[in-house]
């Protein structure tokens, strides 16, 4: 586990400063997760990485949701391709795959405390709708770890940098 995350940690590091020089987007999303039951609010940021592909980027996230009783939240790698389209087209779709570290937490009082970290694997895909200045999005996605949860999310990124 631990040499899973510092790879995915370097991988990022290394891919960092040449992601800075091309368009980088920031934004907040919004999300309802059927294994809580629950809606999260979270921020992500995406580095396109021409290195590997003009229409790739790897798109870190963080979300935090608001079930009854306990703490959850979530923090995804994802590796996202944009599908070609024609210049003049209004959406852009997407597919996504990455990694998926979840926590649960639950305070019980004077019975103690527990919790659970989970990772997995998100499999998913979406559609952007690219406007002047910023760009809404729209996607799902599922998310396999013990069991498969289910995740519907959108949000809008603003481009940053070059």
């Amino acid at each position: 586990m631990k040499k899973l995350l510092g790879t995915v940690a370097l991988v990022g590091m290394l891919m960092a400063p040449s992601a800075v020089s091309a368009q980088t987007t920031i934004g907040g999303v919004l999300g309802y997760h059927d294994d809580f039951d629950a809606l999260g609010i979270g921020a992500y940021a995406a580095f396109a990485l021409p290195q590997l592909h003009e229409n790739i980027s790897i798109n870190p996230s963080f979300m935090y949701y608001f079930p009854d009783g306990f703490d959850a939240w979530e923090v995804n790698g994802d590796l996202v391709y944009a599908f070609p389209v024609s210049a003049d087209s209004p959406i852009t779709p997407f597919a996504l795959a990455g990694i998926n570290i979840m926590r649960v937490s639950f305070d019980a009082g004077v019975f103690g405390s527990a919790s659970s970290t989970d990772v997995g694997l998100n499999l998913g895909g979406g559609v952007t709708f690219p406007m002047e200045g910023f760009t809404p999005f729209a996607g799902a996605k599922f998310e396999i770890q013990d069991g498969t949860g289910f995740l519907i999310f959108g949000g809008a990124g603003f481009a940053v940098g070059g």
